[in-house]
């Protein structure tokens, strides 16, 4: 894929994050455990209305899942980058996170090793 996002998080409808990834072009990036706090607090301010949030040299792209559990994939990449090949591609790592936790991710206990296989997997494909 052309596109590259630059960071990205997993996280659940309370803010914790599943898991985050980075590009290793970016450098230390944003601290996933505040981030995911304050996306939560926003999405659940708006009521899920929120889908982007434009800068000035990057942009946020978030997709909402409802079932089975409530979570968030939210997607980080420059401004340049069009909205539907970001979302295409938030929608592909949604549907891969799905396939591979939905039937555990109901009783995860919140350890975050639980999902480092699957982070590694998503750095090879998507950055």
């Amino acid at each position: 894929m052309a596109l590259k996002l630059e960071e990205l998080w997993i996280i659940n409808k309370n803010g914790l994050p599943y898991l985050s990834a980075k590009s290793k072009d970016i450098g230390e990036g944003i601290n996933p455990m505040i981030f995911s706090g304050f996306m939560s607090a926003v999405q659940n301010l708006a009521e899920d209305s929120i889908d982007a949030i434009k800068m000035r040299n990057s942009k946020i792209m978030i997709i909402p899942v409802k079932k089975p559990i409530p979570f968030f994939v939210i997607g980080r990449s420059k401004t340049k980058e069009k909205d539907s090949a970001i979302r295409k591609q938030l929608q592909k790592i949604r549907d891969m996170f799905l396939e591979e936790f939905s039937i555990i991710i109901e009783k995860w206990e919140g350890d975050l090793t639980f999902f480092t296989y699957f982070k590694n997997q998503l750095e090879e494909q998507f950055f």
